[in-house]
């Protein structure tokens, strides 16, 4: 989506700077006279430019530095909207957003510690996730190893 919006918007941009030069043309006797007129632009062309220059800015830069997904230690993608798909409550879709964020997999104990949430809510949460298939836990050593599952 933000691609289109940048397409579109570095279109219009083009378009509205690249508009063709008036040309005057005097006849003067026997000689015709060819004269460039400065392209003026009125309040709604700059309006426009602007816009489009502001939307193409904006849509680059989430490009670019969008968190939407991230890589694993494999080089696979965890995109955040796959994510949380069928995720509905909004502290669920908070630590799974955190789990995305480092993609993909972290101890428990580190999840608590970036949450801010008690170890007590964590684990209800993290009960609900695995039992949903959204996450897989592994004990590890005197905590978890929290893991999304790709597919579910």
């Amino acid at each position: 989506m933000f691609f289109a919006g940048l397409l579109i918007s570095m279109f219009v941009l083009t378009v509205k700077l690249l508009q063709p030069v008036s040309i005057q043309m005097m006849i003067n006797g026997q000689s015709i006279v060819f004269t460039e007129q400065p392209a003026f632009y009125g309040v709604g062309d700059v309006s426009l430019i602007i816009a489009s220059a502001f939307a193409s800015g904006v849509c680059l830069m989430f490009l670019l530095l969008g968190k939407d997904s991230q890589t694993t230690e494999n080089g696979s993608k965890i995109k955040l909207a796959d994510a949380i798909l069928g995720v509905e409550d909004e502290d669920e879709k908070a630590l799974v957003g955190i789990i995305v964020e480092v993609g993909g997999s972290m101890f428990q104990s580190d999840l608590v510690e970036r949450s801010g949430f008690s170890k007590g809510k964590v684990s209800l949460i993290l009960d609900r996730l695995e039992a949903r298939g959204v996450i897989r836990r592994a004990r590890s050593g005197m905590t978890n190893l929290i893991t999304l599952v790709k597919n579910r």
